[in-house]
């Protein structure tokens, strides 16, 4: 019998297993769509064996679209000026262990090939450690095993799947985020650091600043609520913004002004480097020339290389390429998404923005009385027992709406499936708090289920109500849709 824990684990295994299957079949029936997309360029001179073939054919399905952007900055680093909206921590992992592939592999491949394999390896095991790292953290804020175990079997079959298994920083970054978000919970010491490495993988990592600041400011307001247990009224609140006073030290400042300035010296460096490349001479441009098939591939295609031109964003008061790359690229901008043509991606990206915004609605709903004080201590007697969402989902429920108004009102409005799937827990805690199953609360599996590695607790059920239904066909539709329309470069989220 498996513990809920490991269950997750193998489930997690075998959803990356199923999602490399069907990616290999589509990819093998259905010829590939012709796209108008980057396609990273190939080096004639490369030798291709049989093994490159077997790699190609097993996992060039998982290269799609943006995914050729990561594997092409991952061998030749930013040889053009687009490719600077990609962030570099994915690919330097997959350079650093594609090189160790290649060294330790028994047999010979090219380094396409070993960057290929690294960046799914890399992705299989970032998925299977989030998995994990999103029940823990499901249990630490629900106080449930069965509500944690059935979040996270859910994630190991969101409908995003394929891009957590394709070259994309989604694997990386979701367990990052989750990482991010336990510890802070936990308060456990140098979170600074992964929260670094989030915002070099993605630029919503940025955000993820806010878990340590306001679990930190949940703590002393907790401690600093209890010392005034016995004191009613407006003298209680006195006596607590007095006691709040001497609990924070010069200590607590410093703390919180390292962690910000940690998190975000990567990112600051980043755009240093950016700068130094494209918009200086610092780069000795001449010798550092990308190889000749790189160049002549820029030149088709009217790329800008690092030393041909000064882009207008090396000008602007605060240079960041990030923003001008996506409006000039990708005409990213508010509301510029919003025009007819647009209907179907917006119907695409419709149920992932309606669970969310469900999920926020029922929390507020739940904690009206609560919102003035932003979570940070309950004043209310309220049983645990009676409550959908506890009150520390409130940081969470925040964090989640952002980034649903930012998806609405800034972005190519099809990417909100796989930027909230990978950024936050609340599509998974919502649906697990929704879904029926026949069995008392305290049994998170059912039967010969537990015995299984692959046997969960939606493929079984005797009963399913219309939500239940709608759920799954959610996952498992958006899963296997996905997997067909991306692995042959057909437009998905």
């Amino acid at each position: 019998m498996y513990a809920p824990r490991r269950k997750v684990f193998w489930f997690a295994i075998v959803s990356r297993l199923a999602i490399f299957m069907l990616q290999v079949i589509f990819n093998a029936l259905v010829p590939d769509h012709q796209a108008d997309a980057f396609r990273r360029p190939s080096d004639p001179s490369e030798e291709v064996s049989p093994w490159d073939r077997a790699v190609y054919f097993l996992f060039n399905g998982l290269t799609r679209w943006d995914g050729e952007y990561f594997l092409h900055v991952a061998r030749y680093g930013y040889t053009y000026e687009n490719s600077l909206a990609f962030y570099p921590l994915y690919p330097i992992s997959i350079r650093v262990l594609a090189t160790f592939l290649s060294k330790v592999c028994p047999v010979t491949l090219n380094i396409q090939s070993a960057m290929i394999l690294a960046a799914v390896f890399l992705n299989f095991a970032c998925f299977v450690k989030s998995a994990l790292v999103l029940y823990d953290l499901t249990e630490r804020v629900f106080q449930n095993t069965v509500t944690a175990y059935k979040a996270a079997i859910l994630y190991c079959a969101n409908p995003a799947s394929i891009f957590f298994s394709a070259a994309y920083s989604e694997s990386l970054f979701a367990y990052l985020t989750f990482y991010i978000m336990r510890a802070s919970i936990e308060r456990l010491p140098n979170v600074c650091y992964p929260l670094g490495l989030s915002i070099l993988t993605r630029s919503n990592g940025m955000i993820n600043i806010g878990f340590p600041v306001y679990f930190g400011l949940r703590h002393l307001c907790d401690v600093a609520w209890k010392d005034t247990d016995g004191q009613q009224g407006k003298w209680r609140f006195l006596l607590f913004l007095r006691r709040v006073s001497r609990l924070v030290t010069l200590r607590d400042c410093f703390a919180v002004f390292s962690t910000a300035i940690i998190s975000l010296a990567p990112f600051c460096l980043l755009q240093m480097y950016n700068y130094a490349k494209f918009c200086t001479s610092l780069f000795d441009h001449n010798k550092s020339s990308p190889p000749v098939h790189v160049a002549r591939y820029a030149a088709k295609n009217n790329l800008v290389q690092p030393g041909m031109t000064e882009s207008a964003w090396c000008n602007a008061r605060v240079p960041l390429a990030y923003s001008y790359v996506q409006k000039t690229y990708w005409n990213v901008g508010f509301l510029e998404y919003y025009n007819f043509k647009q209907i179907p991606n917006f119907i695409l990206a419709f149920p992932i923005l309606y669970i969310t915004l469900r999920c926020a609605k029922e929390f507020v709903r739940e904690h009206k009385d609560e919102l003035y004080s932003l979570g940070l201590f309950d004043r209310k007697t309220k049983r645990e027992s009676a409550q959908t969402y506890p009150l520390i989902m409130f940081v969470f429920v925040a964090h989640g709406l952002f980034l649903t108004i930012f998806c609405l009102l800034f972005a190519h409005i099809q990417i909100s499936t796989r930027l909230l799937c990978s950024a936050s827990p609340l599509i998974y805690w919502y649906c697990a708090s929704i879904m029926s199953h026949d069995r008392v609360d305290s049994e998170y599996e059912i039967g010969e289920n537990a015995y299984s590695r692959w046997k969960v607790f939606f493929l079984s059920q005797k009963r399913y109500t219309t939500r239940d239904k709608l759920v799954l066909l959610y996952f498992i539709g958006y899963t296997i849709v996905g997997c067909f329309m991306f692995s042959n470069f057909l437009p998905w989220t």
